[in-house]
């Protein structure tokens, strides 16, 4: 929650910068030919950028995902991917309006949680002055 949230969006060159946040998607061959250093059906790397040359680009992986759509986590590990490997390279950029969003669905909801717990223990007590006594 206090990270934000972020998009990813076509990175508008041809070089990514070292050290910028990228996703680059795979060709179908490209995910083959990767598939012995990220593994089998990986459509998409995650990353920083450490290096980029006109053959390669060197990624410091934080995540993978697969055909199926799931989310791998990794530990930074450095993977060289050939430029003809990839179709697309995206850069990371965080969301202003997503990250308001979520913060006011958090503010909302904490606020209908503090409610609910004030009501249930003002509402719930026990009831004063005596009950039970035999009248004076």
């Amino acid at each position: 929650m206090l990270s934000g949230c972020y998009i990813y969006r076509p990175l508008g060159t041809a070089e990514p910068s070292v050290r910028a946040r990228v996703a680059a998607e795979l060709t179908d061959r490209g995910s083959d030919t990767l598939s012995r250093d990220v593994g089998p059906g990986i459509t998409t790397l995650r990353g920083d950028v450490v290096s980029a040359a006109d053959a390669e680009v060197i990624l410091s992986v934080t995540s993978v995902i697969d055909r199926s759509g799931r989310d791998q986590s990794w530990k930074r590990e450095h993977v060289r991917v050939p430029r003809m490997a990839v179709q697309d390279f995206q850069r990371r950029e965080f969301s202003l309006g997503r990250s308001l969003l979520l913060g006011a669905a958090f503010l909302g909801g904490s606020v209908v949680a503090w409610e609910a717990f004030q009501g249930g223990i003002i509402g719930g007590g026990a009831q004063r002055g005596g009950g039970g006594g035999a009248p004076k």
